[in-house]
């Protein structure tokens, strides 16, 4: 920078000179030439330094000057053109503007796994005992034979039996809590843990499948009615095998689908236990025909105290209990 300056300073004493021939007479070392030339040097430093031309009231871009009033102007069409294409400030278009709330999750952990668990464990009995639940289902499906041939089979066979008559129980536990859930709009004791009340539910059953068991073997045997009875239990505990393998399905939609599925799904869940109840009935009837021949009264009278009445004081107590 000070080399520039210098040289600039040396072009000027030069013009200068130039222009005027009468200073060439003098001496370049006089006192006037040095004189002249410092103040030039003063002059130009000072010039140097003075500030350039004000823009006070706008700005350059580009090298050009813009005035502070065509930029507001240009920013507020700007703005204004932007809140017009936004969509919760255009007054072109109605949206609905709502606030937005967390989503309720429930937690399936217990239900799924249960569930796994349930068809892991018929699943391995299915293979480690594939004869099994052939002769139920040809037994359920004709009544003559399962009088005859194939009752002895599956007698035979207890550890089998006493299997499928616990997961009836397990399954049936499952489906009534998700029935009353659902039919109760979720008002079942929700201070308790889900797994807690299935699994009380599940034992409460358990309980009654071995009460109805010694007690219609009292009954065979007080009445000297053995093979009536053991004939009659033999198709009840056939029946809820049945109807614990036809409500897994069922249940595992109503612990974790939603909306018309719900519905759906308990509907025809209900229908299949209507129609397996009323095919044990009629089993039941055919069982007792030659005990009870003087009148079907007795007979209709039996199911109300022993099958209907029990069963429907047993859900009144059951609902009562998890509804309260």
């Amino acid at each position: 920078m000070r080399q520039l300056l210098v040289s600039g300073i040396r072009s000027k004493l030069t013009v200068l000179r130039d222009s005027f021939p009468h200073l060439r007479t003098y001496n370049s070392g006089s006192g006037q030439w040095r004189f002249i030339a410092g103040l030039l040097a003063l002059l130009i430093v000072f010039c140097s330094f003075l500030p350039g031309p004000s823009y006070a009231k706008g700005r350059m871009l580009y090298g050009f000057y813009i005035p502070d009033k065509v930029i507001e102007e240009k920013v507020h069409a700007r703005m204004l053109k932007d809140l017009e294409q936004h969509p919760l400030t255009s007054p072109k278009d109605n949206y609905i503007v709502t606030i937005e709330r967390p989503r309720q999750v429930t937690d399936h952990s217990f239900e799924f796994l249960a569930f796994v668990v349930l068809l892991g464990v018929i699943g391995i009995f299915r293979l480690a005992n594939p004869t099994y639940l052939g002769n139920l289902f040809k037994a359920f499906r004709n009544p003559s034979l399962s009088t005859r041939q194939l009752k002895e089979q599956l007698r035979q066979d207890s550890p089998a039996s006493l299997l499928m008559d616990l997961l009836f129980c397990i399954s049936f536990g499952f489906y009534l809590y998700y029935a009353l859930y659902h039919l109760h709009k979720g008002q079942i004791l929700p201070a308790y843990p889900r797994w807690l009340i299935v699994t009380s539910l599940s034992i409460l059953f358990i309980v009654i499948y071995i009460l109805r068991f010694f007690f219609l073997k009292c009954t065979g045997w007080l009445f000297n009615i053995k093979d009536i009875t053991d004939s009659y239990s033999f198709n009840l505990f056939l029946i809820n095998k049945v109807l614990g393998l036809a409500l897994i399905p069922f249940t595992i939609i109503l612990a974790l689908g939603e909306g018309q599925w719900v519905q759906t799904s308990l509907f025809l869940s209900l229908l299949v236990i209507a129609i397996l109840f009323l095919n044990r009935y009629l089993r039941s009837g055919a069982t007792f025909g030659h005990f009870l021949k003087f009148s079907k009264f007795h007979f209709f009278m039996y199911l109300c105290a022993s099958e209907i009445l029990p069963f429907a004081v047993l859900m009144k107590l059951v609902s009562s209990w998890l509804i309260s």
